[in-house]
């Protein structure tokens, strides 16, 4: 692929953009030097990789690059047999422990991303590399007691010796016989050596070695000779504990040294991954979309935005080349955007070729075996070089090495020079280009170019678009027809005088100005055919709305036909059976009481009957839900709403316009407009006395809240562990959590989230401090779990 070729379609740019995606340093560094491939399978095989990934990503997943690090300096170290630093062993353990994370996620993913997982296959476990550091070294890079039984016996001695130290020179300091020997009543220290400040007139009378003395010389600071052996010992042992750190970080390094080849296929896997995972994030951030591999030498993009602009105000890109033509001539005004169509084509092939998704509607492309770019001005004082000269040089160049198949992008094709001879060598070039089957894109002012590509099978005009009314360009690219360079217009748009551009117009030759009539024409049609489409295909989706919408309501209103014919029924078959069996238990009672009633009595049961049922009736008459309730609705057992207090409740007894609600455990008497009927069925209240209703109340709610004590005092627990959920699994579990804490009375409870990436902790961390049952919470100590769990006052 030819160098220029990057340089002058500013790819550089594009791959810093993919860089700032990188989640590691190896990855970005590995972006910046990444190569273009040119061959077809390896190009696929790259695609598959980001397409891969970005489906992983539409997943809502994250790849687990957290606690990755560059660890090649100590690798290397390692290896050539020097110590590492505490430091850097806890790099390499994070480091492993990300590895084996990211072998675990693409091996959970191999459905969803088969070729990714062979990454992880071949990505190894350092899992005894990382207990025996995590063994040795705490969360905070210092070396733990328990790093060897010599280190923890050795801080033991010294801490024992510390205390003596510190109770005999406590005993000196509050001896009154001493008192006034002291400058200050404290203990310092000089040198690793404990020290009391004497008064320079009482040396003599304080017996023990002067270690250093005040800028004025009055204080003289004396380590007692009641303490010399003891600070002698607490010396010797850090010494001893210097030599066995050194040790133990020795024999770490040399267990790294041992894994470093494996930790270097590792790392290059893991950044390999990175790579992808970048090419995915930007495609999801550039609306991208994986291009369509050819293997014709075809050129589609529709709707491509240069990934370089921004996207709210790029104009899209609509670009065939290959197939009926290989070549496009490019046409139009200056700042038209024909330079801009011209590079973004480059960059999108560059994109592909890189595994890069493309940001466009569509893009079909195929892999090009090279890329020649010939852009800008790129004259040179120092090589006495005119724009011209500087533009055949590259042009020269490229002649010479092209191949069929390859991509050329050339702008304005032999300007500054003669424009017939411009034009004649423009032509010329442009025929062997042609027969070289190269894929090209030129771009030129030259109008006898337009009539070239017309007169030649397989070269194709195409142009940027003017807007004649407003005077400036569209920065559309028009497939199909010619540009005019609008000099005259735009001229006139930035005041030249009408006269100098009407005396131009007329030293215009007729072939030119018939020419440009022409194009202007086409122009003002194709205009008309786009006007008349865009009306048509607006109609088009206006019925297709309206159809949807009128389908749309005709199913839900059947729907709620059916459901409305559905509850009828339902209602009118219960309706019918409660009535026929109120029907058959009278007439039971009318037939028993037929025997021994008389006349006058037979016909005063059968007219309480038909009170009884029309009752009946009058009861199964639905109340509307949402109604106030009156003195007719009200009956005792309704659920009603009660507006004054915002709570359910339930009718005990009806008092003219007030009833007596039963809501939770309170009873009192309301008025009826500020009680509302609800959907609930009524309930059946037992009669009972005042007295007994108000004592069983009592009496059940203390049992049922002792029973509730006595089994949550038995079931909560002072810790929780939500290692390994997310944020929506561990919320509830810490709720009922917290929960059952408070009602067994606990007042501290340990979470155990686990470090990992830090995201859980510092999701939890938010939740629980806007928790109004958490009082404080704060990071376990470091024998409790350290920053792997929390603890919370409740």
């Amino acid at each position: 692929m030819a160098r220029f070729a990057i340089r002058t379609l500013e790819f550089d740019k594009v791959k810093a953009m993919l860089a700032e995606r990188a989640a590691t340093s190896l990855g970005k560094a590995a972006v910046l030097v990444q190569q273009i491939e040119s061959d077809f399978q390896r190009v696929n095989r790259l695609q598959e990789e980001t397409a891969e990934a970005k489906h992983i990503i539409d997943q809502a997943k994250r790849f687990p690059f957290g606690g990755a690090y560059n660890i090649t300096a100590e690798l290397k170290r390692a290896e050539l047999g020097g110590i590492l630093e505490p430091l850097e062993l806890q790099r390499i353990q994070t480091t492993a422990a990300a590895i084996k994370a990211m072998k675990i996620f693409l091996a959970e993913s191999t459905e969803l991303a088969p070729v990714l997982a062979e990454y992880g296959e071949r990505l190894q476990i350092f899992s005894r590399l990382e207990k025996q550091i995590d063994s040795a070294i705490d969360e905070h890079g210092e070396i733990r007691d328990s790093a060897s039984p010599k280190l923890h016996g050795l801080r033991s001695a010294i801490q024992i010796a510390k205390n003596r130290v510190k109770e005999k020179l406590d005993n000196i300091l509050h001896d009154p016989n001493n008192q006034k020997y002291f400058m200050d009543n404290l203990v310092t220290m000089r040198g690793d050596r404990y020290v009391i400040p004497i008064k320079q007139e009482y040396k003599m009378n304080f017996p023990g070695v002067v270690h250093d003395q005040s800028s004025t010389g009055a204080t003289l600071f004396i380590e007692p000779m009641a303490v010399l052996n003891l600070n002698n010992d607490i010396k010797r042992y850090m010494v001893e504990e210097k030599e066995e750190l050194q040790r133990i970080l020795r024999q770490l390094t040399q267990n790294v040294g041992s894994e470093a080849p494996a930790l270097f296929a590792s790392l290059d896997i893991l950044t390999e991954l990175d790579v992808i995972c970048a090419r995915a994030y930007l495609a999801v951030d550039q609306h991208a979309v994986r291009p369509e591999l050819l293997v014709d030498g075809r050129i589609d993009v529709q709707q491509g935005r240069h990934p370089l602009l921004n996207r709210d105000t790029v104009v899209p890109l609509d670009v065939q080349l290959g197939g009926d033509f290989n070549m496009l001539l490019i046409t139009g005004p200056n700042t038209g955007g024909k330079t801009v169509a011209l590079k973004a084509v480059g960059i999108f092939a560059l994109m592909a070729q890189t595994g890069m998704f493309i940001p466009a509607l569509s893009a079909k492309l195929p892999v090009f075996r090279a890329v020649y770019a010939d852009i800008g001005d790129e004259q040179s004082i120092e090589q006495s070089l005119s724009t011209f000269s500087a533009h055949m040089t590259n042009l020269i160049s490229i002649l010479n090495e092209v191949k069929a198949g390859d991509l050329v992008l050339i702008d304005e094709i032999c300007a500054g020079t003669d424009p017939n001879e411009g034009a004649a060598l423009a032509m010329s070039i442009l025929e062997h280009l042609q027969d070289s089957r190269v894929l090209t894109m030129v771009t030129t002012h030259y109008s006898e170019l337009k009539t070239f590509a017309y007169s030649h099978t397989g070269m194709e005009n195409a142009s940027v678009e003017f807007d004649v009314e407003s005077l400036r360009p569209t920065y559309r690219l028009l497939m199909g027809v010619p540009g005019s360079s609008n000099a005259f217009n735009i001229s006139r748009r930035l005041g030249l005088s009408e006269e100098l551009i009407k005396n131009a117009g007329n030293l215009l030759n007729v072939e030119h100005v018939h020419m440009e009539n022409v194009i202007q024409e086409l122009d003002t049609e194709r205009r008309r055919y786009e006007s008349s489409s865009n009306e048509i295909e607006q109609l088009k989706r206006e019925s297709e709305q309206l159809r949807n919408v009128l389908a749309y309501q005709k199913a839900e209103f059947e729907k709620k036909k059916n459901e409305m014919l559905r509850k009828a029924r339902e209602e009118a078959d219960e309706l019918y059976r409660r009535s026929r069996r109120e029907t058959e238990a009278v007439l039971k009672e009318l037939r028993k009481m037929k025997t021994d009633l008389d006349t006058k009595k037979l016909q005063e049961a059968a007219e309480e009957a038909r009170k009884k049922l029309n009752k009946t009736f009058a009861e199964d008459t639905p109340v509307p839900e949402g109604a106030v309730l009156t003195a007719q609705t009200a009956k005792k057992g309704q659920n009603i709403f009660v507006t004054s207090l915002g709570k359910d409740g339930v009718v005990l007894e009806v008092k003219g316009n007030d009833v007596v609600v039963q809501c939770g455990i309170l009873k009192m008497t309301v008025p009826m407009k500020k009680c509302i009927l609800t959907k609930a069925q009524p309930v059946s209240i037992q009669p009972e006395t005042s007295k007994k209703r108000k004592g069983f109340t009592k009496n059940a709610a203390a049992n049922y809240a002792h029973q509730m004590f006595v089994s949550k005092s038995g079931s909560a627990k002072q810790e929780i562990d939500v290692r390994g959920m997310t944020m929506d699994e561990a919320i509830p579990v810490v709720d009922k959590a917290i929960d059952d804490a408070l009602i067994a009375g606990i007042h501290k409870l340990r979470i155990i989230h686990g470090k990992g990436t830090g995201a859980l902790r510092a999701g939890l961390t938010a939740y629980l401090e806007a928790n109004r049952f958490v009082r404080n919470l704060e990071t376990a100590a470091l024998e409790a779990g350290g920053s792997g769990a929390t603890v919370i006052d409740l």
